[in-house]
């Protein structure tokens, strides 16, 4: 669906063409009218409008300034122009035609005249949607190829079948071959669990994606499959932006808000180079046979448990907890209230509450910033400055008012996100989209992204991406002939395989099925 922008200072003509005109059946979603070419700007630059209808003479800026101005910041496939004018003037005509107008109407113009030249251009705009689809698609599908041949290589390694000199190395992993690496293995109990063979099937593929997502896409580490149907990491331990455990614990978090799944994992031993990763990968093998029944969500060897093993005192599980759940205001504020009653229950000193209450609004401030990309001011500083002359009481209370102010505030971007992000992937199903990706585009960090899509849909965006992903397949499986491998990468899947496990998973059935099924009721 498509959204035009009418630019004309007379309200009449505007509204008129707004309102006369069935745009809905031309397959126009939104129109949206401007009394000004400021105004009209404005709207370009919020709603990203695929064609305009203006009018050129107008107060203030005339439709050519405006037009001048389009092409200058959005290019020429940006926006597709028609120009409306009551002037039948040669100069106009050549001037339009300098500014790539795509047709130049007359007024008063006829109505069946206006649908066709807007049809005219929703077909171009189709043609040229479809060209890149496919063109994203031939992309993947070299890059899919790419990607199955490294798994596969990455297999044999672990597996020991490629003997004790490698020759040659894939061209991805060649630079990399001397760094050090660590194999993580997600404990298969947990996250398969029980259900029909397709759909266990599509939820390892999922969880494949995601990995694939957060590690690989940034350059962490390797996913892949071994022998077994496991999921392995190959994670590098050096010349990231984290250590493997803080990997992991991001990977879990995620999981657990797109899959509703808290997988354990096992690390084995750190390797010197990708020819000895087998070893790591044997000591998670062995790790995984011990703790098989274990309750911890990351194992490690020996003496690195201790290591890992959290401090369970109460404040460091109110902070971490309300740090983790800061997409969710009422959630964090029903949490501090207890931890008040605990300082007072605890009979705290002074000087503990005021410390601690500094603590917890200098983790909550620095997880806002970093998550949701807010520039630093100086509100910590004016919260120690009143902090350190406050009493028990006092300090809890300011710290409150601190955190409400911070976290409600928030909260009213929240809703501008989720619909942005919700926008976007709709007009982007064809892309690779993900959540660390789309958590980019809106400059926040992956979990967060994560957790307030969750918050605010109710789902998990993988599953509402899957969803927009089954609706467009089945619409162009109903009205188009192509073939259902090509359609699966006109909607973002590379693989067909999870293609099709997505597609029976939502419908009962597979898109050939579902085509057939469609035609035999249509006769």
């Amino acid at each position: 669906m498509y959204k035009l922008l009418i630019v004309d200072d007379e309200k009449m003509i505007r509204m008129g063409i707004k309102n006369g005109i069935g745009w809905a059946e031309l397959g126009i979603e939104e129109v949206y009218t401007a009394a000004s070419a400021m105004e009209a700007l404005s709207i370009v630059e919020k709603e990203h409008p695929q064609i305009m209808l203006t009018d050129i003479s107008m107060a203030e800026m005339s439709g050519l300034a405006l037009m001048e101005k389009i092409r200058e910041q959005y290019g020429e496939k940006e926006i597709r122009i028609l120009v409306l004018t009551g002037y039948d003037k040669f100069e106009y005509a050549r001037q339009c035609l300098q500014m790539r107008v795509q047709n130049f109407l007359l007024k008063p113009i006829d109505e069946e005249e206006l649908k066709a030249s807007v049809q005219e251009q929703i077909n171009i705009l189709e043609e040229i949607r479809m060209k890149q689809e496919l063109e994203h698609a031939s992309l993947r599908t070299e890059g899919s190829k790419r990607q199955a041949a490294m798994e596969h290589f990455m297999r044999d390694l672990v597996h020991q079948r490629l003997g004790e000199s490698i020759l040659e190395y894939p061209e991805e992993l060649a630079a990399d071959r001397k760094k050090s690496m660590e194999i993580a293995i997600l404990i298969p109990e947990v996250y398969m669990g029980k259900g029909r063979k397709q759909d266990l099937d599509f939820r390892q593929l999922t969880i494949k994606n995601i990995c694939m997502d957060l590690i690989d896409a940034r350059r962490a580490g390797i996913t892949f499959l071994d022998d077994d149907g496991k999921i392995v990491l190959a994670i590098y331990t050096s010349d990231t932006e984290r250590n493997v455990t803080e990997w992991l614990e991001e990977l879990s978090e995620i999981l657990e808000n797109e899959c509703d799944i808290k997988p354990r994992v096992v690390l084995g031993s750190e390797a010197e180079g990708l020819d000895n990763l087998f070893v790591s990968y044997n000591d998670a093998l062995f790790l995984l046979e011990q703790e098989r029944k274990g309750f911890r969500e990351i194992v490690r060897s020996g003496s690195e448990q201790n290591k890992e093993q959290l401090i369970q005192d109460i404040y460091r599980e109110f902070k971490q907890t309300m740090t983790a759940n800061i997409a969710n205001a009422n959630r964090v504020m029903h949490i501090f209230e207890n931890f008040g009653q605990a300082t007072k229950s605890y009979n705290l000193s002074r000087s503990q509450v005021q410390k601690w209450c500094y603590d917890m609004a200098s983790s909550m401030y620095f997880t806002c910033i970093t998550e949701t990309g807010e520039l630093v001011d100086n509100r910590m500083e004016s919260l120690l400055k009143m902090l350190v002359s406050a009493d028990k009481d006092e300090a809890l209370e300011m710290t409150e008012m601190f955190i409400r102010k911070l976290v409600f505030r928030e909260e009213e971007q929240q809703h501008e996100i989720i619909t942005s992000a919700r926008r976007y992937i709709d007009e982007n199903l064809g892309s690779d989209l993900s959540v660390a990706k789309l958590a980019e585009q809106f400059y926040v960090s992956t979990n967060y992204f994560s957790r307030l899509f969750k918050k605010v849909m109710n789902e998990g965006c993988n599953e509402y991406i899957v969803k927009k992903r089954i609706e467009k397949s089945r619409i162009l499986l109903e009205t188009t002939t192509i073939k259902a491998g090509k359609i699966a990468m006109m909607v973002g899947y590379n693989d067909t395989n999870y293609f099709s496990l997505a597609f029976k998973k939502h419908t009962g059935m597979s898109p050939t099925k579902y085509r057939e099924t469609l035609q035999s009721r249509q006769e």
